[in-house]
């Protein structure tokens, strides 16, 4: 069997192993095992980073043992010298590092001497690296022995490049995928979400969905805005804090803040989205539900007047029970009403007796009956 007819038979058997994995038959590892079958004392890996956070979102290898993948992946992969070529190369560009950056440059690097001298004599590698979006690189390198080189480098070249089509697909394939789930799970987040000034955005702040509430307060841009697909608030120290709070959003990230404006007073509400995961290879993007809730209406949550003719709610109460009903805790709703926190303890104590409830929650279940 003549040369290009192997290369032609290894880049069908792998891009059958791609299709299969993109469309959830397989599995990525099987991938790797592709190559590393291919190209015996090898291992290939395939790895989806963000060099802008930074994170590797995915990882999978054969041929190079579970602990070496997981201290790259926790560690090297953010001081790998050959980063620069994974970071900033063209989109589809393939390294062959004997001939294009080899490892004898980077010899008295942290990298090469406490990572790659453990993992054993794989210097020469060839590695493929695909754009996913504007933060995350999807790459595949293959690794192997300088000796291997003579024998390896021009096949293991055209296999990569035969089959950086499937590749190619299998991402466009998952990035559709992923971006019609996160735009079904930002509308479904936004169901029954009426009462208030709703609408989930990225994590750089961008608009992806809004509910009506909030498409009227972009238009009147009061007391949020929509500049060009980002969102600001009228009060700018408001803005910054939420870019903050998105940029560095831990996981499962939930946080409240009230918000002035003249005599209104609004509680801001950030809750992150599951992250979708239709596909392994890429992740769904991180969005948040913000939601807007004006603590002085008197129509926003419940009937104060029926509150006050039924229980003998005070004025005072009645604004106390509404900060907490939106979700203040007793210490913010004190804050809100322009109350001292023993006052609001006292206040709460009183609309405890009078509604002969005994606790927050049941306070709230009763004011949500009202509503």
């Amino acid at each position: 069997m003549g040369l290009d007819q192997t290369v032609r038979d290894i880049s069908e058997e792998i891009s059958s192993r791609i299709s299969a994995a993109a469309m959830g038959r397989g599995e990525w590892s099987d991938v790797c095992a592709g190559f590393t079958r291919a190209f015996p004392g090898s291992f290939a890996a395939l790895l989806n980073q963000n060099f802008v956070r930074p994170e590797v979102s995915f990882a999978k290898v054969d041929g190079l043992e579970d602990q070496y993948l997981q201290s790259f992946v926790t560690h090297y992969s953010y001081v790998n010298p050959w980063r620069r070529f994974w970071e900033f190369a063209s989109n589809g560009a393939i390294c062959v590092s004997e001939r294009d950056d080899p490892a004898t440059k980077y010899k008295k690097s942290a990298f090469y001497n406490e990572w790659m001298r453990s993992i054993g004599d794989y210097d020469a590698s060839i590695g493929l690296r695909l754009q996913v979006n504007d933060d995350y690189i999807i790459y595949l390198p293959v690794h192997f022995s300088v000796s291997l080189s003579e024998v390896y480098e021009s096949r293991l070249e055209a296999v990569i490049a035969n089959t950086r089509r499937s590749l190619t697909n299998a991402i466009q394939i998952a990035s559709y995928l992923r971006d019609t789930s996160d735009y079904a799970a930002a509308r479904s987040a936004l169901v029954g979400r009426s009462n208030a000034i709703a609408f989930v955005v990225d994590r750089a702040g961008r608009l992806k969905d809004a509910n009506h509430r909030a498409i009227d307060a972009f238009a009147r841009a009061r007391p949020v805005l929509n500049r060009q697909g980002s969102v600001r608030f009228l009060q700018p120290e408001i803005t910054t804090w939420l870019g903050k709070l998105l940029h560095e959003s831990p996981p499962d990230l939930t946080r409240k803040r009230v918000m002035n404006i003249s005599e209104e007073r609004w509680l801001i509400s950030v809750n992150q989205l599951p992250v979708t995961m239709f596909s392994q290879l890429i992740r769904g993007q991180d969005q948040f539900l913000v939601q807007l809730t004006d603590l002085g209406s008197n129509g926003s949550c419940y009937d104060g007047d029926l509150l006050a003719e039924a229980y003998r709610i005070t004025p005072a109460e009645i604004r106390l029970c509404r900060a907490l009903s939106a979700g203040l805790l007793l210490n913010e709703a004190a804050s809100c009403s322009g109350i001292s926190y023993e006052n609001a303890r006292q206040k709460l104590k009183s609309i405890f007796r009078k509604t002969g409830v005994s606790n927050q929650s049941d306070l709230k279940l009763l004011l949500n009956s009202l509503a």
